[in-house]
């Protein structure tokens, strides 16, 4: 037995304390002095300490335990433990601070997500991943009310479908087509330019026909003062052959609140013009200061001397002599024409702009734009107001790629390269094995490391700056890369195919588009195979009686809305990621994946040859999304130019 005088502690850690003494020099807390963060007691022949909460027991004392910090743990609830802060990591995190993935989980932006979370999202989200993209330009897509607006002394129809004139299409008549689109699978509708355009006519670049503004790309604006962002002085003008600002409005409207194929209307995305104004305007007559000129003044042309890729004139040269390009390393226009954007924007509540010929505005507009639209669109859809630019060029992905940072530039551009070798695997002589052996390296090409969302690019057949994508299928066209010029634009040579193959073969190229990564294009009319040489025999205006449409036109538009309307409903074909099972000049298998149980694998069987093909594919059942029947893997026949698209249920 110990001398009662001797005092051993025994500390314990105790919420809240207990209030004793310590007694006289018989007790056992006679020598201990708990300090003043606890309490002695005793406890037979032994002394206890008792802590308060936030601190702990160091012997025959109390020391404080440190204080958790919001940084303390990134991604977890903080405690302490004596002297020691520890965390208590959330799902998928690890670290002492849960600050690195946990294994088995993917880095994602902020986040650390499973792999099926990371490469496919929350399937009940809006993601622009699973649009399907519609190009109607106003004046050719449909006239409302029979009524137009020509402008004096233009280049009439050739009698083929050509024309420089306004041709009567206006905003209300998209907005009246637009269960057509909705039913189609359209969830994104892109239109030309609404914005008031020059009022007299002008001459097309090498050539010498006079055109009017009806594609939208002669913006001009009055001299707007934007000292108050929100209130113009005076207002932006709708060009006024197409509409007013009440039938825009009612267009955007109609849009957001159509019955989609998703459930979620169909978003809004303008033609933005930045590159330059009419001369006519208000604008450049108040500010010819505003836009670049030569050493005596003069608007330097970019055709005659090619400057459209100089280091310098590249971004300032005119495309013709009627449109001065702005000047965006003066402030004064910069800061204009980012309050011209912002106000359409937040004015219609649209939700992305396609930005015309992006490579020749400098990267402050851009990068200005970026910032402002982000700033102004706080609420936009999935997350990002989408941003998609023009870079007309085959061959270079790297520049294309240098434009594009989600959080600073673009979401992403038009695939030009992804066109041009789509094509020739489809319609040209390359072939699928190839066609397969590119795309797999072209997907993820344009992702930026370090950006906080994905790149988005926007893959296509058919625009309005090349010939018809139905010529390309019919083999008149071979040079995939080709474009308009004055040989293509204004000709009899380019009739509608009256053969079925074509068709089919566009329903081939159309197939691989609708189930692959990035958001498909549809040029207005390509659904019917619309024909057309180059610009603008490649604009006629849309045909809307069926009675004149071949049965091959028919059977193209049943196929590209069954394709948009599966994507749209299956993620796995918009957020998966492709394997191809089998592959050969001729034929292509592949399973698109990745989703695990947030979306049903799809697994894609193509056809391009002219001949019936025995096709295998894995085992198990499918629903076909085309014709929704219920099909048994295994061996398929495919008929000559066709494809299946088949979910493993």
């Amino acid at each position: 037995m110990k001398p009662r005088s001797t005092c051993v502690v025994v500390a314990l850690f105790v919420l809240g304390g207990v209030s004793a003494g310590c007694g006289d020099d018989a007790s056992p807390c006679a020598n201990v002095d708990c300090a003043h963060h606890g309490n002695c007691i005793a406890s037979g022949d032994e002394a206890v300490c008792t802590c308060d909460e936030g601190w702990y027991d160091d012997g025959p004392t109390c020391l404080e335990s440190p204080t958790c910090a919001e940084t303390t743990c990134a991604h977890g609830t903080c405690y302490a433990s004596r002297d020691q802060l520890l965390c208590t990591c959330d799902d998928g995190w690890d670290g002492a601070a849960c600050d690195t993935c946990a294994a088995g989980y993917v880095a994602a932006g902020d986040s650390c997500l499973s792999p099926e979370e990371a490469q496919c999202g929350d399937p009940g989200a809006y993601d622009w991943r699973d649009a399907v993209m519609y190009f109607a330009m106003v004046d050719r897509f449909y006239d409302s009310d029979g009524l137009s607006d020509p402008v004096a002394d233009v280049t009439e129809d050739n009698g083929f479908g050509a024309s420089a004139q306004y041709d009567g299409g206006d905003l209300a008549g998209v907005t009246a087509k637009m269960g057509y689109l909705a039913d189609l699978g359209v969830t994104a509708l892109w239109i030309t330019a609404p914005f008031e355009n020059r009022n007299t006519r002008g001459r097309g670049t090498n050539d010498p026909r006079w055109y009017s503004a009806y594609h939208g790309y002669w913006p001009s604006p009055a001299d707007i003062d934007y000292s108050d962002p929100a209130d113009p002085d005076p207002r932006p003008l709708v060009e006024s052959r197409i509409g007013t600002e009440a039938d825009l409005t009612a267009l955007v409207s109609a849009a957001h609140g159509a019955d989609s194929a998703d459930g979620q209307g169909i978003k809004v995305l303008f033609d933005y013009v930045m590159n330059h104004v009419d001369d006519e305007s208000g604008l450049y007559q108040a500010h010819p200061d505003w836009f670049a000129t030569d050493g005596n003044g003069e608007f330097v042309l970019c055709a005659p001397q090619n400057l459209w890729d100089h280091p310098i004139w590249g971004t300032k040269c005119a495309f013709a002599s009627y449109l001065p390009a702005f000047d965006f390393e003066l402030a004064e226009p910069l800061a204009w024409s980012l309050a011209d954007a912002v106000w359409w924007a937040k004015t219609f509540g649209i939700d992305g702009y396609r930005l015309d010929a992006i490579k020749h505005v400098p990267e402050p507009w851009l990068t200005g734009v970026r910032a402002a639209l982000d700033a102004a669109m706080t609420d936009a859809p999935g997350g990002r107001f989408y941003l998609v630019g023009e870079t007309f060029n085959y061959d270079r992905r790297d520049y294309l790629k240098s434009f594009i940072d989600p959080d600073t530039k673009l979401d992403g551009q038009f695939d030009f390269p992804l066109k041009k070798r789509l094509c020739e695997g489809v319609f040209g002589t390359a072939g699928l094995q190839t066609l397969s052996d590119w795309m797999d390296e072209n997907d993820g090409f344009y992702e930026v490391e370090g950006a906080s969302k994905r790149t988005i690019m926007t893959t296509w057949l058919g625009n309005h700056d090349i010939p018809r994508a139905i010529h390309f299928a019919s083999g008149q066209i071979t040079d995939c890369a080709r474009g308009s010029d004055a040989g293509n634009g204004w000709t009899d040579d380019y009739p509608q195919p009256a053969e079925t193959p074509p068709y089919e073969r566009l329903g081939v190229a159309f197939a691989i588009l609708m189930t692959s990564p990035g958001v498909p294009l549809i040029y207005y009319g390509d659904e019917i195979g619309l024909a057309g040489g180059g610009d603008p025999d490649n604009r006629r205006m849309m045909v809307w009686d069926d009675a004149e449409l071949s049965a091959a036109q028919l059977a193209l538009r049943a196929n590209v809305r069954a394709l948009a309307r599966a994507r749209v409903q299956n993620k796995a074909l918009s957020r998966g990621v492709r394997t191809t099972l089998s592959v050969n000049a001729s034929t292509w298998v592949y399973r698109m994946g990745g989703c695990g149980d947030l979306a049903n694998d799809v697994v894609v069987a193509l056809n391009r040859g002219d001949v019936p093909v025995d096709l295998a594919v894995p085992e198990g059942d499918y629903t076909d999304l085309i014709d929704d029947s219920a099909v048994s893997g295994g061996t398929l026949t495919l008929p000559a130019r066709s494809f299946r698209v088949l979910r493993a249920e």
